[in-house]
């Protein structure tokens, strides 16, 4: 990384990395208040938002079902962007049989598993105490959760030496963020910016559409831990979005379709400071995302209606466990009959023989893993989760290249 490469304002700010001729460690700016660029892409985002929380709130426990998934989903897609290989159904496998004597040893899928439990941690403690719950602090608690059981990562502490991204040797970086005695002040600095509250007083509001692709960039320019910053980055989208009184919007399958563009947009930022690309796409996956809630929320609904009428077809008693196990199939996809015992408190023989009418049914199917505790999935609901997504990018980003997106 040449410092001639970087924008003025950040050459006067670079610091020489010690021990590293040449090598140059990029101070970001203050925080901006606002984002620099408009995008005509703001006021769809902005509908899409309402679309999506309307949808939310007229099937409450459909839309329940379909967030856990969701954020099981996230978790897979961002730990990917990271180089993990664990898959959607290894997650719910993962997570179903830990802790139980079924559980295998995967550090894969824990690290995946990990990601879960730093949002769930997250989100509690926005939920309890609102926007001043999402801070530096808490920020530092997921950053332990996220890298529990690796101490080279130093988990929940920020970091006290110098990185760099991209190459095999800082002399090869594509970046190198500031120095770590920058680090605190310069998370200060951005946790201002986080915990923003508009003056009810005042005409004037930082919406959570200008404040989020400020603090990710701001975030990632900082890189303020030894591992783990772009996942605690994807994380902070949703919660960000709760704090601002709304659902939580989840970004990093989106991303993760266009990581090369999600890549090269931060990197102008961080080098040039040059916002529209990232700003474009933040967009473009924020209305993205909308949008497939949606859709899936609806498509969901459609798959429960036609189990229930198959159920009823076959003349299954209401009060049957099938029953049972095809509500619990629409939040939770991947099963295997011991999970049921736990989950719904029937015994193992009744378990069993639900499982067999459902798999008689093809609602559930078992997979290929030859475990002593043989699990299924409902192969509807798991493949519903990945379908779209390509084609809501492109249209939205379609929309985008007309200058279509601010219209009626």
């Amino acid at each position: 990384m040449r410092k001639s490469a970087l924008h003025p304002t950040l050459r006067g700010s670079a610091v020489p990395v010690p021990g590293h001729s040449g090598c140059y460690a990029v101070v970001p700016p203050p925080v901006p208040a606002t984002l620099p660029v408009n995008s005509p892409l703001f006021p769809l985002a902005q509908r899409e938002i309402q679309v999506l929380s309307d949808a939310v709130e007229a099937v409450p426990t459909y839309a329940n079902l379909l967030m856990h998934m969701l954020n099981r989903r996230e978790a897979v897609d961002s730990s990917q962007i990271e180089g993990t290989h664990t898959q959607f159904d290894g997650l719910l496998l993962h997570e179903l049989e830990k802790g139980t004597p079924d559980a295998v040893t995967d550090s894969d899928a824990e690290q995946t598993l990990n990601y879960v439990r730093a949002y769930t941690l997250g989100i509690a403690q926005v939920r309890k105490r609102g926007q001043h719950a999402l801070d530096t602090t808490l920020i530092r608690k997921m950053h332990r959760q996220l890298m529990s059981g690796d101490s080279r990562a130093a988990p929940g502490q920020f970091r006290g030496v110098q990185n760099f991204i991209g190459g095999l040797k800082i002399e090869d970086a594509r970046f190198i963020p500031p120095p770590p005695s920058e680090v605190p002040r310069l998370m200060t600095d951005l946790d201002r910016l986080i915990r923003y509250e508009a003056d009810p007083e005042s005409h004037y509001d930082i919406g959570v559409l200008s404040r989020a692709p400020i603090v990710h960039a701001y975030f990632e320019a900082i890189h303020p831990f030894v591992d783990g910053n772009g996942r605690i980055g994807r994380l902070l989208f949703p919660l960000m979005f709760v704090c601002d009184g709304g659902h939580p919007i989840y970004l990093a399958t989106f991303l993760k379709r266009r990581q090369r563009e999600y890549y090269d947009a931060l990197h102008e930022v961080q080098m040039q400071l040059r916002w529209s690309s990232w700003v474009e796409l933040f967009l473009e996956c924020t209305v993205a995302s909308c949008r497939h809630t949606v859709y899936l929320l609806r498509e969901l609904q459609i798959v429960a209606e036609r189990w229930q009428e198959r159920l009823a077809a076959r003349r299954t008693r209401k009060h049957a466990t099938a029953w049972r196990v095809a509500d619990l199939l629409l939040g939770q996809p991947v099963v295997t009959v011991t999970s049921l015992v736990e989950r719904l408190k029937v015994t193992f023989p009744s378990a069993n023989a639900a499982v067999a009418v459902l798999v008689e049914m093809d609602i559930l199917r078992p997979q290929g893993q030859q475990r002593r505790n043989r699990a299924f999935h409902a192969h509807e609901v798991m493949n519903l989760l990945y379908t779209g997504i390509d084609a809501v990018l492109d249209d939205v980003a379609t929309l985008r290249n007309y200058r279509v997106a601010s219209g009626p």
